[in-house]
């Protein structure tokens, strides 16, 4: 596989990503989660992530993928040269990717995970296992995320206490070969 495709989510105790209009809440936030986020999308080919994502973070120069059903397929977004707009029922995302001419590396997910479900090869999730946002947005619209990996074939490989004041827990999830399951 020439990619690896790694979700990135930070997710409150009840696996909530933000607040019902789409906001992370302050509490939710987590310096040390953030300066190792920004190091993963920094060293990715490219970042996907939804429009009010984008919209709500300026973007330092990475190469993005917009999800967006506000275009036909995939266009590049005027006011940032580094960013198209993709519309997954108009274009694969395989499609998308030859088009943007990414052949190979990391492709790091985040806020969109739903469309990615069956395809990650990896996904950081962090939790803050006090925060509670009881009429938030899911990870994953079908449950827990720790529950969704799972089902999806994903695997706990490591875990770490990532900020034990606030704390805030991190586990990598992998996707397994045969010859590691064996």
């Amino acid at each position: 596989m020439p990619h690896d495709i790694v979700g990135h989510a930070i997710v409150s105790a009840d696996g909530k990503i933000a607040t019902a209009d789409g906001a992370m809440p302050a509490e939710l936030r987590n310096d040390l989660d953030w300066q190792r986020f920004q190091t993963h999308l920094d060293r990715a080919s490219l970042v996907v992530l939804g429009r009010p994502g984008h919209e709500r973070n300026p973007n330092p120069g990475r190469k993005r993928l917009v999800v967006t059903s506000t275009v036909g397929d995939l266009a590049l977004d005027p006011a940032d040269k580094h960013a198209h707009f993709w519309n997954p029922a108009g274009l694969s995302f395989d499609s998308a990717l030859t088009a943007l001419g990414v052949a190979e590396g990391t492709i790091a997910i985040t806020g969109v995970f739903d469309l990615f479900r069956e395809r990650f090869t990896a996904f950081d999730l962090a939790e803050s296992n006090v925060v509670l946002i009881r009429d938030g947005q899911p990870c994953f619209s079908t449950g827990h995320p720790r529950l969704v990996l799972a089902d999806c074939g994903l695997f706990p490989v490591s875990f770490e206490a990532l900020d034990p004041e606030a704390n805030v827990t991190l586990t990598r999830w992998r996707r397994l070969s045969d010859s590691e399951l064996l």
